[in-house]
């Protein structure tokens, strides 16, 4: 893995998808973080084409790794929020994050248990749309899933769904 200082821009070579970018911080500037994600993926795809190589791409498919999920722009971009309220019923959470294509994975990434209502909800969607698109989608979701968390603290004996229906 190799990073800069600050640890908020990372290349993971050779893992799953030959290599992934990260590009992370704290709070809530998702086009910094986008910005930045864009900036290492054009320097790399740029350092390719000056040593003669190019990154596998199909005009239809997008770019191809190894992990058939991660067709298209292959990006999934996350936000680790905490929502206590959701976190009371997971499955109500799943159903909530899908009516936005989003999904949830616990504190510590996919499989893993939501540590003190933590949780990391990104795009599920990587094919059919661009890159900033994807990127709009998953805000536009976090903030209604923000509203959900919202309208559930303060309406007692809510249920998530009538939440979900009251916040579209």
């Amino acid at each position: 893995i190799f990073h800069n200082d600050n640890k908020t821009a990372l290349a993971w070579c050779n893992e799953e998808d030959h290599c992934r970018i990260i590009s992370m911080q704290s709070g809530g500037d998702v086009w910094s973080v986008f910005s930045r994600f864009c900036q290492i993926s054009d320097t790399i795809a740029a350092a390719a084409k000056k040593n003669g190589a190019k990154l596998m791409e199909h005009p239809k498919l997008g770019f191809l790794g190894t992990c058939p999920s991660n067709l298209g722009t292959g990006l999934r971009a996350s936000v680790m929020i905490k929502i206590p309220e959701l976190n009371k019923d997971p499955h109500a959470l799943e159903a909530v994050c899908d009516a936005f294509d989003l999904q949830p994975r616990g504190s510590s990434g996919e499989h893993s248990a939501a540590v003190g209502g933590k949780w990391d909800i990104s795009n599920k969607q990587r094919i059919g749309l661009s890159e900033v698109q994807l990127v709009q989608k998953m805000i536009d979701g976090i903030s209604k899933i923000i509203e959900i968390e919202e309208t559930l603290a303060s309406n007692a004996g809510m249920t998530p769904m009538q939440a979900l229906a009251k916040c579209q």
